[in-house]
């Protein structure tokens, strides 16, 4: 999950804090059950193009665009690289984890990066904070263990992923709820580098973050992450081993059913579903959450 990069008593700074938040409780796990439920979340803001205008002889500078259904990274397919992956044994000891997460972003970064370029749109890789707990940070106090597993603070283009929190309340020992938890976040940051997230955050700070209106955006942007977490898994299954990927990606079946007037995630039913549309279809084009129908976000 992530956070806007405004003041802290800044709407948008409100609503990166309740992505975090929201997020992190649906995020990999509730706190309570270690194997069935788990949830992300996240808002960066893109950082905006660099000053001057491309020469005849340059192409034009990557930049974020600021749109969201008819944003051109979803209106033309655009499918992610089949990056070979160096991932290290899985294990549950903090060292373990970190490495294993360092290597998942590498992974994330090499299937991202040509996707972006593909569609002009800028890329950084994000930071990756591994550290056993969570603690305060740019986007503002550190949520209580009942509240959040993981996030993203898009402040800091960060991803908080703390190792003790993951292996007690989150994924314990099943790596492929680990990396789909990652693969979520990562999610988060690719929609900050192409601007759909300002543009997100824009809507549901004028509709209010509650409200139904800016709650249906919130699901609209977590299923979203969930499906470009599909599209990386099935881009690297001949990397990582199809029998991971298929469970990384089945694994947002267990996410945790929110209330209707607190739904900011979608039902574990279409968190599902908008999984398995990036595993199976592979392209941007399938990601496009903005023009689906209300009930397929519910």
């Amino acid at each position: 999950m992530h956070t806007p990069e405004e003041p802290k008593n800044n709407p948008i700074v409100l609503i990166g804090v309740f992505s975090l938040i929201v997020s992190c409780v649906l995020g990999l796990g509730l706190l309570t059950q270690v194997d069935t439920n788990r949830r992300i979340s996240g808002r960066p803001v893109a950082a905006p193009q660099a000053p001057g205008s491309p020469t005849t002889t340059e192409q034009p500078r990557p930049r974020a665009v600021h749109r969201l259904a008819d944003h051109p990274f979803l209106t033309t397919p655009v499918r992610v690289a089949g990056a070979t992956c160096a991932m290290p044994a899985f294990g549950v000891s903090d060292a373990e984890l970190s490495a294993y997460y360092t290597a998942g972003v590498a992974c994330l970064d090499l299937a991202w990066r040509p996707a972006l370029e593909q569609g002009n749109l800028p890329f950084d890789t994000p930071k990756l904070d591994a550290s056993p707990d969570l603690k305060d940070g740019p986007c503002g106090s550190a949520p209580a263990e009942t509240e959040a597993v993981a996030y993203y603070c898009g402040r800091n283009r960060t991803i908080y992923m703390p190792t003790s929190r993951l292996r007690d309340n989150g994924g314990g020992d099943h790596p492929a709820t680990h990396l789909a938890t990652l693969a979520h976040e990562y999610g988060h940051h690719v929609q900050a580098l192409t601007g759909m997230l300002r543009a997100a955050d824009s809507k549901i700070v004028d509709a209010g973050e509650e409200t139904p209106a800016g709650l249906e955006m919130s699901r609209r942007i977590e299923l979203q992450a969930n499906c470009f977490a599909g599209m990386f898994l099935t881009a690297v299954s001949g990397s990582i081993g199809a029998e991971l990927a298929q469970e990384a990606t089945d694994d947002f079946q267990y996410a945790v059913e929110e209330p209707a007037d607190k739904n900011a995630h979608g039902s574990p039913a279409n968190q599902a579903e908008w999984a398995s549309y990036g595993f199976t279809g592979g392209v941007t084009t399938s990601c496009n959450t903005f023009t689906a129908s209300p009930e397929a976000v519910a």
